[in-house]
């Protein structure tokens, strides 16, 4: 348990148990929830402390706090009454810090940028108040940093197109094509996999829905077209049968993968997908089961673990994982 020799951090469990209407405190209550915080508070500390907020001095809270000889407890004479402004708790500047430091992470993309300066403030405000000489979380926790993923600048576009529900037409090249296409495209949602953003929306012409991505777009502009709603999915549903954002065949297959036994033990610990099941976890192996779409980003993931796992089934995937095998070996031959 925490020690602390705080008196806001008092003042605060004080006020919000008496900010509690039709309540009383008995001391001891509240004795027990301010031990919490401070292991070795005494009565004359909690009688302090009520003392000090209710008397017009430096505090200035006039705290309208009373005991009630009918109920046995201390409460707040006006149920209207709170502490608002109460001085900042260790706690508070470390969660502060912990949540400014994880929002600078997404500074790179465009729709952040306007707390950017907020979210600098609240670092520079926190490092002032912080007490002790203890390192920033800044210095000891440390990211993983990634490059600014391409086509961000179509971020904010693409948010509006999809808030007010107009279509976009795309200028728009594929990997596997040498020119650029336009296509017209009514935008449902936003995927973003491994460091890559796309767009899931209705392709006008084709009449399907399908995945755009951001990196690969040339050029954005509003098309003239009636916005054809969503019908189609769900969007929290649609990618939740695949790892990545490819579809494949649509089908749902269970796989079974046998990794070694020390490899496992991060699988076990960072499932590879929601639907994994452990069905063998000993000094033998660590055999796990999917029910997935079998596609490029699952092959992918399969073959990162190289000679520490084997395919058990279907065989389709065994025979793909066993031919890039053979021609990875090939390229070293």
């Amino acid at each position: 348990m925490p020690t602390s020799k705080d008196q806001p951090a008092r003042i605060r469990v004080i006020n919000e148990c008496l900010s509690r209407p039709g309540t009383y405190w008995p001391k001891e209550r509240l004795l027990e929830k301010m031990r919490n915080i401070d292991i070795d508070i005494q009565d004359r500390t909690l009688e302090g402390d009520i003392a000090d907020m209710k008397r017009s001095g430096k505090l200035q809270y006039h705290a309208p706090i009373r005991w009630c000889q009918v109920n046995k407890g201390y409460h707040y004479t006006d149920p209207d009454y709170s502490i608002d402004k109460l001085p900042l708790t260790r706690e508070d500047v470390r969660r502060l810090e912990w949540a400014a430091t994880t929002l600078s992470q997404y500074q790179g993309i465009p729709f952040m940028n306007e707390f950017t300066t907020t979210i600098d403030k609240i670092i520079r405000v926190v490092n002032r108040v912080k007490r002790g000489n203890y390192e920033t979380i800044l210095d000891f926790i440390e990211f993983e940093k990634t490059p600014a993923a391409a086509g961000l600048q179509h971020m904010d576009t693409i948010i509006e197109a999809i808030q007010m529900q107009k279509p976009i037409q795309l200028n728009y090249q594929s990997f596997d094509r040498d020119y650029a296409k336009k296509v017209t495209v009514h935008p449902y949602f936003i995927k973003e996999y491994r460091n890559r953003w796309y767009i899931i929306g209705l392709n006008a012409d084709e009449h399907i829905i399908k995945t755009y991505a951001f990196d690969r777009i040339i050029h954005i502009e509003p098309s003239g077209a009636l916005f054809i709603k969503n019908t189609y999915i769900v969007n929290s549903e649609y990618l939740r049968n695949c790892i990545g954002i490819g579809l494949g065949s649509g089908q749902i297959e269970r796989v079974r993968l046998n990794f070694t036994p020390v490899s496992g033990k991060y699988v076990v610990t960072q499932p590879l997908h929601h639907s994994q099941e452990i069905l063998q976890n000993d000094n033998d192996a660590v055999v796990v089961s999917l029910d997935v779409i079998i596609n490029y980003e699952l092959v992918s993931t399969i073959l990162s673990y190289g000679s520490l796992v084997r395919v058990l089934e279907p065989d389709t995937l065994v025979q793909t994982i066993k031919e890039a095998a053979e021609n990875i070996f090939n390229k070293y031959c």
